[in-house]
């Protein structure tokens, strides 16, 4: 478990003015960072129901975001002037396609709306920064509103020449 190991010395003077040396050590724990491994955009985009043409506009607003421990840690703030960017970026002519990807975003719950002009990443599938603060953003998010949804997956299996069962690769004509 990682831990932050803080040493602090204070100094003190007694009844006859000598100096006396206290100390204090303090421990400080963020639990394990979780395991994690590299997701790829359009993945993300497919479990959160999201078509994968969103994939590309959501890297150009993961380049803008702030780090986790910087005051609205995790968020990209839209003003006009950066829209415009993101818009020529993605090759737009209008703001409010940015807008119609921004609704999808915050639908499949990809992003969270801060405030006017002002979007957060989900904490639990992007982080940028330690993990201490990582987690802090995460206690402000509902779970449960992520984990409620339901994923299937259609596995197929063939038997192979020598009677095992391998995950089919490729369909036959």
């Amino acid at each position: 478990m990682p831990r932050i190991n803080q040493s602090i010395e204070s100094k003190e003077l007694n009844e006859k003015g000598e100096i006396v040396s206290k100390k204090a050590n303090k421990v400080l724990s963020w639990g394990d960072e979780p395991a994690y491994i590299k997701l790829y955009l359009q993945d993300i985009m497919y479990f959160a129901d999201i078509p994968k043409q969103y994939a590309s506009v959501t890297a150009c607003l993961l380049k803008r975001i702030s780090y986790a421990g910087d005051e609205d840690g995790m968020c990209v703030t839209l003003v006009p002037r950066i829209k415009q960017a993101i818009c020529n970026e993605m090759g737009w002519k209008r703001v409010s396609s940015l807008d119609n990807a921004l609704q999808k975003l915050l639908a499949g719950k990809i992003l969270f709306r801060v405030d006017r002009s002002m979007y957060r990443f989900n904490p639990y599938i992007f982080g940028k920064g330690d993990w201490q603060d990582i987690s802090r953003l995460r206690l402000e998010i509902n779970y449960d509103e992520i984990m409620g949804r339901t994923f299937k997956a259609n596995i197929e299996y063939e038997t192979g020449p020598d009677g095992q069962m391998y995950l089919k690769t490729g369909t036959e004509n």
